[in-house]
């Protein structure tokens, strides 16, 4: 059963089993996660289950939800996810309450307490400190994630994207054209997030999220691992997936 564990610091402050009903988080005593902190929004995020998946969506709160450093409107969760939001942390595991997710973590070792910015508790967080929190985050991040060898890498051959390239550094990264999105597409009938790629050890998967999502040409229904050289189609944009040195 997956948890979600609320810390604040290094202190971990509550765990919660959850199941297929959606979790809120916010400020709100009715909250499912009840956060006490002025930069933290009455309802500011919630946790959900859609078609076996699990996401976070921003509630459209003040100061934004961070996932793994970066922040989303909505995003799918992997285990080992890190949500921000304000101060607090909310680790997503698929682990047993209690027990301590065996991932790596997302956050530096002895140096977290300066890699991450201090808010002020009784403040809301402007938009200097937003940016200061996600680059830094970010930063925190991509050094604990960052695999030694080769890494995923996601190359446009056909379509109109924003981004023609992606290394797939992150644990989840997805496609479509939401903000939210790793690579983006371009178009009016362009999937919100088509695909899902995940990253499970030294191995990649993808996962459609929308009907127009194929592998090597064959319809992608369900959670699939990508081998180098496959080539992967989310509606009118074709990309190759490859391994490269890192």
């Amino acid at each position: 059963m997956p948890i979600l564990k609320l810390s604040f610091e290094n202190s971990v402050l509550r765990e919660l089993p959850i199941s297929t009903d959606p979790v809120s988080i916010g400020r709100s005593p009715q909250s499912d996660i009840f956060i006490d902190n002025p930069a933290v929004s009455f309802h500011h995020a919630k946790v959900f289950n859609q078609g076996g998946l699990y996401y976070v969506q921003d509630l459209a709160s003040l100061n934004g939800t961070f996932l793994n450093g970066v922040r989303i409107s909505q995003a799918p969760l992997s285990h080992g996810d890190t949500i921000t939001v304000g101060k607090h942390t909310v680790r997503f595991s698929m682990d047993r309450p209690g027990e301590t997710p065996q991932v790596v973590p997302s956050h530096p070792g002895p140096e977290a307490p300066d890699s991450v910015p201090k808010l002020e508790g009784t403040m809301i967080l402007d938009t200097k400190m937003r940016r200061e929190l996600q680059e830094r985050l970010a930063k925190g991040q991509a050094a604990s994630t960052a695999p030694a060898g080769r890494v995923g890498k996601l190359t446009v051959l056909k379509g109109r994207t924003v981004e023609k390239e992606l290394l797939l550094t992150s644990q989840t990264s997805m496609v479509g054209k939401s903000e939210g999105c790793a690579l983006r597409l371009k178009g009016w009938f362009a999937p919100k997030i088509g695909a899902i790629l995940t990253k499970h050890g030294e191995a990649y998967f993808v996962s459609p999220s929308a009907k127009e999502v194929s592998i090597n040409g064959q319809p992608l229904t369900a959670k699939t691992e990508l081998k180098d050289g496959d080539r992967v189609t989310v509606g009118k944009v074709e990309m190759q997936f490859t391994l490269v040195a890192w």
